[in-house]
C-alpha cells in the first residue's frame, strides 16, 4: 500500500514539475507580428544574427534580402506581414509571409507563402537549431491569429539541411504537411587547397593559363576583390551596363530591361553593403570592365548572386577566368566553407561541383476546404509525375532551356549573313 501511495505521489510530483516547466517556458516565449517597415527595423539586428548562424547558409534568410523583396517583388494584389518569436531576449524564429488571394476563393481564403521567385531562389526561413519546433509552433500561432482563414503556407526550395525539416516532424495540431517539387543546386566545399582542387581537372590549369595569357596580350589585366567596407553601390551601374551589353540585353532578360528587377537589385546591394555582406569579384583590362561577379557572404557560405562578362573578349573565356578568381578566393579564406551559386548548369559539371537537394514544403490547414483544394496538386505530385517517362521529362526540360537560349552576338550574325 505504501509503495502504491509513494508511486502515485511520485507520478503526481513529476506531472506537476513537467507542467510547471512548460508554463515557465511559455512565460519566456513571446511572439510579435509587424506589417510595416518602420516596425520591422527594430527586429533587424537580432534577425541578422539568427540568419547568419543558420545551418542552411542561404542569404535569402537575411533581413536585407527580405526587405528588398517586400519593397519591389510583390504583385499588386499581395500584402505582407512578418512574425517573430523570442525565447527571453533571444530571437529564435522569423517568418516573413506574403498574402495572396486565392484565384477562386479570393481574399477571404488567402494563400500564404514566404518570399520566393526567379530572383529569390529559396523560400526557407530562419529558425534556431536548438528548438526549431518550438519556434515554428510559435510562428504558426501568429499566422493563425493574423490570417485565420488561410488555406496553406508554402515554403519553396528548402535546403535539405534546414532546421525546418526537424521542426515539421512535430507538426502542430490543425496542420498537415505535403512535399512538392525537388530541385538540385550546385555548391562547392572550399575547405582545402585550391591547387590540390585544380589538380583533379587534367588540362584545366593549362587552359586557364592559356586564356589568361590571351587576355594579357590585349593589355594590362587586373583583379579586384571588394568586400566589407570596400564593397558598395558604386560598381552596380557599371555591372548592370555590362550585363545588358550581352546576350541577356538582346534577349530582354537583363536586369536593366525591367524596372522592378532593377529596383530590387539596387535595394539589395544597398542593404547588403550596409551590413558588410556584399562582395564584388572583378576582372579589368586597363580601365575596361571585362567580367564581374556579385556575391553575398552569409555565415560561412559565399553565395554567387549573378555575373556578367564582356562578349567582345569571349575568345579569352572571361567567365571561366572569373570563376577561377571566385573559387580561388573561397579556398583562400578560412572563414568560408562553401561557394554556392544555388543553380544547376552544365558549366558546374566542368568544375565537378556536387549538388544538394532543395524541396518545396506545403503546410496545409487540416480542414475540408484546404485539403480539397490541395488534392489535385497532391495527386499530380505523388501519383502522376512519378509515372511520367524520363524521356518525356528530359524533352520538357530541354524545351525550357531552349526558350532561354543565348542569341548570337551582332558580329556572329553579320558573319553568318555574309557567308
Amino acid at each position: 500500500m505504501r509503495l502504491l501511495v509513494a508511486s502515485s505521489l511520485s507520478k503526481l510530483i513529476g506531472l506537476f514539475a513537467v507542467n510547471f516547466h512548460l508554463a515557465l517556458g511559455k512565460d519566456h516565449i513571446r511572439t510579435s507580428t509587424v506589417r510595416d517597415f518602420d516596425a520591422l527595423a527594430s527586429h533587424v539586428p537580432a534577425w541578422d544574427r539568427l540568419a547568419s548562424k543558420a545551418s542552411q547558409q542561404v542569404p535569402t534568410l537575411l533581413p536585407g534580402w527580405v526587405d528588398a523583396f517586400l519593397h519591389h517583388r510583390l504583385r499588386p494584389n499581395e500584402s505582407w506581414f512578418c512574425s517573430f518569436v523570442y525565447a527571453g531576449d533571444e530571437l529564435i524564429g522569423v517568418l516573413p509571409v506574403i498574402v495572396t488571394p486565392h484565384p477562386i476563393m479570393g481574399r477571404r481564403w488567402p494563400l500564404l507563402r514566404t518570399p520566393f521567385d526567379d530572383y529569390t531562389r529559396s523560400g526557407d526561413i530562419a529558425l534556431t537549431a536548438d528548438q526549431p519546433d518550438l519556434a515554428l509552433h510559435g510562428l504558426l500561432a501568429e499566422v493563425r491569429r493574423e490570417e485565420p482563414r488561410h488555406l496553406r503556407l508554402d515554403l519553396h526550395a528548402v535546403r535539405q539541411n534546414s532546421p525546418i525539416w526537424s521542426a515539421l516532424k512535430k507538426m502542430p495540431s490543425g496542420y498537415v504537411m505535403r512535399f512538392g517539387c525537388v530541385r538540385t543546386c550546385s555548391f562547392l566545399d572550399v575547405r582545402g587547397d585550391f591547387a590540390s582542387f585544380l589538380s583533379n581537372f587534367g588540362h584545366m590549369g593549362r587552359n586557364l593559363r592559356r586564356f589568361r595569357k590571351k587576355l594579357e596580350k590585349l593589355g594590362h589585366v587586373s583583379i579586384e576583390i571588394r568586400r566589407g567596407s570596400d564593397a558598395g553601390e558604386d560598381l552596380l551601374l557599371e555591372f548592370l551596363a555590362l550585363e545588358a551589353s550581352g546576350w541577356k540585353g538582346r534577349n530582354g532578360t537583363a536586369i536593366l530591361n525591367h524596372a522592378d528587377v532593377t529596383g530590387f537589385y539596387t535595394s539589395l546591394v544597398r542593404n547588403l553593403s550596409a551590413r558588410g555582406n556584399l562582395e564584388w569579384h572583378v576582372i579589368r583590362l586597363g580601365e575596361r570592365l571585362v567580367a564581374a561577379q556579385m556575391a553575398v557572404l552569409c555565415g560561412t557560405s559565399l553565395f554567387l548572386l549573378c555575373y556578367a562578362f564582356d562578349e567582345d573578349f569571349a575568345d579569352c573565356r572571361p567567365g571561366t577566368l572569373l570563376t577561377e578568381v571566385t573559387f580561388r578566393e573561397g579556398f583562400s579564406r578560412p572563414e568560408i566553407d562553401e561557394v554556392n551559386p544555388m543553380s544547376d548548369f552544365e558549366t558546374h559539371r566542368i568544375w565537378h561541383m556536387p549538388r544538394d537537394k532543395y524541396v518545396d514544403a506545403y503546410i496545409i490547414r487540416r480542414s475540408v476546404l484546404p485539403v480539397l483544394l490541395q488534392l489535385p496538386q497532391f495527386v499530380y505530385q505523388n501519383h502522376v509525375r512519378p509515372r511520367i517517362p524520363e524521356v518525356v521529362m528530359k524533352a520538357y526540360r530541354k524545351f525550357g532551356r531552349d526558350r532561354y537560349h543565348k542569341p548570337r552576338r551582332a558580329s556572329e550574325a553579320a558573319r553568318l549573313r555574309q557567308e
